[in-house]
Formats: C-alpha cells, structure tokens, sequence
C-alpha cells in the first residue's frame, strides 16, 4: 500500500509538472521532424515520440502542424495510423486558415491515408484529389508525385489499369528530379503495362527503373524492380531471365512481409519450367503464411494458384476447399469494391470541380452582365441629362436672345423715336431762325437809316446775325442749308440759268413753300 501510495504521488506530482510546465523545447523538435521526416522519417519519428503533452506545449496552429507531422511519421515509417482520427481536425484547420498550401495539402493527404486504412477508398480518393489541389497551389512537385502515385494505387486495386496508368506516368513526370521515386513510378507504370497485356512497354520502363535504382545504389528498389522483371520474363515464358531476376530480388530483399510474395513468384515459375519438387516446397511455405495475410488480392492470387496446383495433383477436395477460400476472398474483394468505388469518387471529384468552375464562370459572366447593364444605363442617363442640360441651355439662350433682341427692338424705337423727335425739334428751331432772320432781312429794308427804330434794329441784327456777319442773304443761306443740305447745289445745277437774284428768291419760295419738291 505504501509503494503503490508512492507511485500515485509520483505520477500526479510528473502530471502536475509537465501540466504547468509544457516542454520549452517541443517547438523546435518539431521543427526538427518536420525537416526531417520526408528523408529519415525513423528519426523524425524519435522527435516525434520525445515530445510530451503535446497539446500544452503547443499553440493552436502548432498543435495542429505537430498531428500533421505525427501521422507523416507513421506512415512513413509503416506504422498503423487507421486511429489516428484527429488529424481531420487539422486538415479543418488548415482549410479554414489556408496560409501555407503545402501544409494544407499534406493534411488533405494524410487524412486521406487515414481513411485509406479505415478501406473507406471512397473518402480517400477526395482527400487525395483535394491534396492534389493544394500541392499545385504550393507548387511542390514532390509533393504532387506523391499524391498522383497514391492515387495510381487507389485505381490498380480496383483493376481500374487505365486510370492508374495515367497517374503513375504523371507521378513520374513529378518526381523528374528525384530519382529513387521516379523509379519506383515507373515500376508502377511498367506493372500496369504488364497487367494490361502491353509486355514490351513494361520491359522498357522496368529495366528503366532498375538502371536508376542501380545508379542510387538502393537496394530495396533493385528488389522491387526485378521481381517485376523476373514475372514479366516468366509471362513471356522467359523462364531463365525469369529465375535470374526473381533470384536476384529475393537476395536484396530486406522485408520479411515481402517473403509470401517471393514463395508465391517461385513457385508459378517452377510450376511452368514443370518442376513439381519445387514447386511442392514453396506451395508448403505458402500454406503456412497464406491466412496470416491482410492483403486480400494477394490472399486471393495465393488461395487460386493453391487451388489449380492441387487440382493438378488429382486433390479435388484440397483444390476445392482452396477454391473456396478463394471465393471467399473475392466476394470480400467485390463487395469493399461494390460499397466503395473509387472511379465513381473521382468522377463525381471532377464533377464538382467542372460544376464549381462552371458556377464560378457563371457568376463572373453574370457579374459582368451586370457592370455592362449598369455601365449602359449609367452612360444613357447620363447622355439623357447631357441632352436635357444642353436643351435647357439653348432654351435659355433663345429665351436671353428673345429678351436682347426685344430689348434691342425696344431700344432702335426709343432711339428712332428720339431721333425723330430730336430732328423735328431740331428742324421746328431751324424753320423758326430761318423765319426769323427773313423777317429781320425785311425790316432791314424798310426801315430808314433816320428811322428812331434804327438802332433798336441794329442791336437786333447783333443779336441775329452776330458781330461779323458781312450782309443778311449769307446768314439766311446758311440757315438753309443747315435745314436743307445740298437742295442749294441741285438747284444750281438743274436751273443754271437763274440768275442770283432769281436763285434767292427760289430759294425764299421753297421755304415758303416747303412741300414743293425739285427733286
């Protein structure tokens, strides 16, 4: 009781202080995996694991790159990450706050890996599509081989060889500058040309698989890729090229889970160079490894050769009983196919996308629509109240014309009026001088030089004629010319035969008669 009393103490003591005391040091030993965890994912992995209380040592953002990273790790390095469901908070996360879109896509991606090991292939191939997204916004080609290779893979399980022939053949085209990858693409791509039928094609990108892979020194690739050489030399009966390569794969194999794969290879070949010994030996090693097996299409390949080998033997029930196994497996097979399929997936996928961009393009048109109707009737009203303005502008300027041109009309009559009143006035004190001085002329000749009325005369003509006036007939016929402007002239020139006292005396009877007319 008292040790167990201890240990409790202990344990709450170490919760209370890492509680309280979140490690100072978690932030940078995720930076460290991050950088880590694409080349050496087993260290990055180590990082990983030494990084207690996660969710107190990190901010938000932090702990939602640290889930990232966690199932990157894992996956990487073939750990089980079905259960690792809370990197879908993350992938949340980062949709929402999409401020870096490769970690975005990585989280689109492992979320996808997640439900890939949950067999829910449905969701994965979205996710994988999504990521794919992303990674062509972050533009990181490795990134995109990735994603286009995993979903290669999602296709080739399906039998779906076409598909998954394009996306292994873009993963390669992604990983140009990363060989050991774009080896393994290519083996992917020459095994989809072997399954289709296509055997020369899948000569051609193996050996160019396999020459990368010597070149790196990478041992496990060489392994890969000359299994896939050994089964396509014993599909075209091959069978020396066959057993060289499948040898050779089998010495550079360092993963125990890839054993089966090897017995079962042996084993056709043998069966088709008709060495039924050893044949016998591998077909027993497969028999106790065979139900151990998670892969179903490999379970299935295993229980149908198992099940034509003994039918071979003359072993019915044996053959039948590994028949139905293998019909077993394949109804588990059709159904996981039939409950989720990965074409409907992506087609539904590129549906979506095609849908998004053509709303995406409708809207714009429709906005567009919009600016040039807005656009139009903002230029016609505006051109109406341009007209309007320039219409009521000339209104007013016929309206000031008519009021100048009243004004002016009203003005030459004042002025005309004035005129002719002035010139009447004008030509009433001229008659009335002109009268004036004829009667002075006349009592000028009258009255005598002893008349008493001389010198009131004298001051008279003073005041008529002025001081230096030579004789009355010039002062009279000034009068009348001032009155009458060149009439003297055209009667000179019309009767030159008047002599001077006729011409005055005409001159007198035209005033005296002013309505008589020379002209």
């Amino acid at each position: 009781m008292r040790s167990l009393l201890f240990t409790i103490v202990v344990a709450a003591g170490m919760s209370f202080f890492f509680a309280c005391n979140p490690q100072p040091e978690a932030s940078s030993l995720l930076e460290e995996a991050g950088h880590l965890v694409e080349r050496h994912p087993d260290s990055a992995m180590l990082l990983i694991d030494s990084i207690f209380y996660p969710e107190k040592s990190f901010n938000h953002a932090y702990y939602m790159r640290f889930l990232v990273t966690q199932v990157q790790a894992k996956y990487k390095t073939y750990r089980p990450i079905h259960e690792d469901t809370l990197i879908f908070r993350a992938r949340d996360f980062f949709s929402a706050h999409n401020k870096d879109p490769r970690i975005t896509a990585l989280a689109w991606f492992y979320s996808g890996c997640v439900y890939r090991e949950r067999k829910e292939y449905e969701k994965a191939m979205g996710h994988y599509l999504r990521a794919g997204d992303y990674a062509t916004e972050a533009g990181d080609n490795a990134l995109q081989g990735l994603i286009q290779y995993n979903l290669g893979d999602l296709f080739a399980v399906q039998d779906l060889y076409p598909m998954a022939l394009e996306r292994y053949k873009s993963a390669a085209r992604f990983y140009n500058a990363y060989p050991e990858e774009e080896a393994y693409s290519l083996s992917a791509v020459g095994r989809m040309f072997l399954l289709s039928g296509e055997k020369d094609s899948a000569f051609l990108y193996f050996h160019k698989g396999l020459d990368i892979a010597e070149t790196k020194g990478d041992l496990k690739l060489q392994s890969l890729l000359s299994q896939n050489l050994g089964i396509a030399y014993r599909e075209n009966w091959q069978y020396d090229k066959a057993e060289t390569y499948l040898r050779q794969s089998y010495l550079l194999n360092s993963d125990s889970v890839e054993i089966p794969r090897h017995y079962l290879n042996f084993a056709k070949l043998y069966a088709g160079m008709g060495q039924p010994d050893s044949v016998a030996i591998y077909t027993g090693k497969l028999n106790h490894s065979v139900d151990s097996l998670e892969d179903n299409s490999f379970r299935a390949s295993i229980y149908q050769f198992l099940a034509s080998t003994e039918s071979e033997k003359g072993n019915y029930k044996t053959a039948f009983d590994y028949h139905q196994k293998y019909t077993h497996v394949l109804i588990e097979i059709m159904n996981d196919r039939n409950r989720q399929s990965v074409y409907e997936a992506n087609q539904k996928y590129n549906f979506e996308l095609q849908q998004s961009l053509i709303d995406s393009q409708y809207r714009t048109m429709e906005r567009l629509i919009v600016i040039l109707i807005v656009v139009g009737l903002t230029g016609a009203l505006t051109f109406t109240l341009f007209i309007l303005r320039q219409r009521n502008k000339q209104f007013q300027a016929q309206q000031k014309i008519g009021i100048l041109r009243n004004m002016a009309n009203d003005l030459k009559r004042l002025h005309d009026t004035f005129e002719l009143d002035a010139e009447r006035k004008i030509r009433r004190l001229m008659m009335e001088r002109f009268d004036t001085v004829k009667k002075v002329a006349l009592l000028n000749s009258r009255v005598r030089e002893d008349d008493p009325a001389k010198k009131v005369l004298d001051k008279f003509n003073e005041i008529v004629y002025g001081t230096n006036y030579e004789e009355e007939w010039l002062a009279l016929f000034q009068v009348f010319n001032e009155i009458y402007p060149d009439v003297s002239d055209v009667i000179r020139q019309r009767y030159p035969q008047l002599t001077n006292t006729e011409f005055r005396v005409f001159i007198l009877s035209y005033e005296s008669h002013p309505k008589t007319s020379f002209f």
